[in-house]
């Protein structure tokens, strides 16, 4: 078992491809393990937000990370989201997750729940004869949960060696700086479809846990950022801003996300489970022109 974190780098979430049935496309997951190391991802991070977690059956859950953890676990760090309403029900998932040879495990604050003394010992529980990192993920959109830094560094005593801060809770640069400083022990990710990397990095993080679709453009800014080049760095970011701004709008994210994917033979089918919006034929004009911009900034 691993014990000394995650590899700095690119994360990847990945999304959870469906037939157009909404059944699950459990070959398209196997393809999307490809596409991820193909594009030099570091990890993949299955049932997460994107991963459309809340809308899979405990039996579909177990499919999609047998698939990932088959196809992709030899190059790939398998993390798996575990997150419920429930603290035992969240233990289980963790605990099974570490037997089925997940290198982490993402656990969110139930909403509802708030920044005291019973979340805390919902982490501690969850956490308790881990031997894999847990990944606290600050992520007040999904949750409703706003968690200080304080609460974050006072957990760490808690959980796992080399556990991590997904931090998803904007301005995400600062409050990784400070959390830094209260707790160093915590290796730090950020999210958000990455619209804020650069400064992230800046701050001290160790790369990217998001679900943008092209994912070569994290990993080109990621790794100009860690070879100690800044500007280059910059410029990567600045050439892939607009798409990432545009893919990671609220409600929209997922469905745009999948539609890059299918586009770029990821997966076989865009389909999102409903309730969820869709792009309309304007939304994918939009997109065309981004996708079309995108890749002839990056070959100048």
């Amino acid at each position: 078992m691993m014990t000394n974190g995650l590899r700095p780098g690119v994360h990847c979430i990945a999304a959870t491809p469906f037939l157009p049935d909404e059944s699950l496309d459990l070959a398209s997951v196997g393809a999307l393990m490809d596409y991820l190391i193909a594009g030099g991802c570091d990890g993949a991070l299955v049932l997460g937000v994107l991963g459309e977690a809340d809308r899979l059956s405990d039996d579909e859950r177990d499919q999609v990370l047998a698939t990932a953890l088959e196809r992709g676990g030899g190059k790939l760090q398998i993390s798996v989201g575990v997150t419920h309403h429930s603290t035992r029900v969240t233990k289980a998932r963790a605990d099974a997750a570490q037997a089925a040879g997940a290198a982490a495990v993402m656990v969110s604050p139930p909403s509802g729940s708030s920044a005291g003394p019973a979340l805390k010992e919902h982490f501690k529980q969850i956490a308790a004869d881990l031997t894999i990192p847990l990944i606290v993920q600050d992520h007040p959109t999904s949750s409703g949960v706003k968690m200080p830094v304080e609460f974050i560094a006072s957990l760490y005593e808690f959980l796992p060696p080399g556990s991590v801060c997904k931090l998803e809770d904007p301005p995400t640069a600062v409050k990784m700086n400070k959390l830094r400083d209260a707790e160093p022990g915590y290796q730090i990710f950020g999210g958000l479809g990455g619209v804020s990397l650069l400064h992230e990095l800046d701050a001290g993080s160790a790369g990217a846990m998001t679900g943008f679709a092209v994912v070569e453009g994290l990993v080109e800014i990621v790794s100009l950022h860690r070879n100690g080049d800044r500007s280059g760095a910059r410029a990567a970011y600045e050439r892939t801003l607009p798409l990432l701004v545009f893919e990671a709008q609220p409600g929209a994210g997922v469905a745009l996300r999948k539609e890059i994917l299918r586009r770029r033979g990821a997966i076989a089918h865009a389909t999102v489970r409903q309730p969820a919006p869709t792009p309309d034929a304007f939304a994918l004009n939009l997109l065309d022109d981004l996708l079309r911009s995108y890749a002839t900034d990056s070959v100048v």
